[in-house]
């Protein structure tokens, strides 16, 4: 096994478990033309204390949602919509989850993807 492809078979393996460090969010697909199904997938979320102003200026939290690059553990890098796609997560742990959306696609590469939500 090549060391890339360890690196990617251990990112999954520990940082996306829930028992160490991940969570469960519900990930919202926007296709255009095409019915699309929510999926429940492992994430780790750092819940940003700096807000951003929106244009109305109304602070917004900000969200980095690490997730696995894989269309059925996580969010593909082919499949990620930019302005579309949503993902349900708590603002605060213990709070109830609400859809944010996903806003960029920071970083990926073959084994995790980088997400900026608001």
């Amino acid at each position: 096994m090549t060391l890339a492809a360890r690196i990617v078979t251990d990112s999954t393996a520990v940082f996306l478990q829930s028992g160490h460090f991940a969570e469960s969010v519900i990930y919202y697909p926007h296709r255009f033309g095409t019915a699309a199904t929510p999926r429940t997938i492992s994430a780790v979320v750092t819940r940003n204390q700096v807000a951003t102003f929106n244009p109305d200026e109304q602070i917004v939290p900000e969200f980095e949602v690490r997730v696995a690059n894989n269309s059925t553990t996580g969010i593909s890098s082919e499949e990620i919509n930019t302005g579309g796609d949503m993902i349900k997560l708590a603002v605060r742990i213990g709070e109830t989850p609400t859809k944010r959306s996903v806003q960029l696609l920071v970083e990926h590469d073959d084994g995790m993807l980088v997400l900026t939500c608001r």
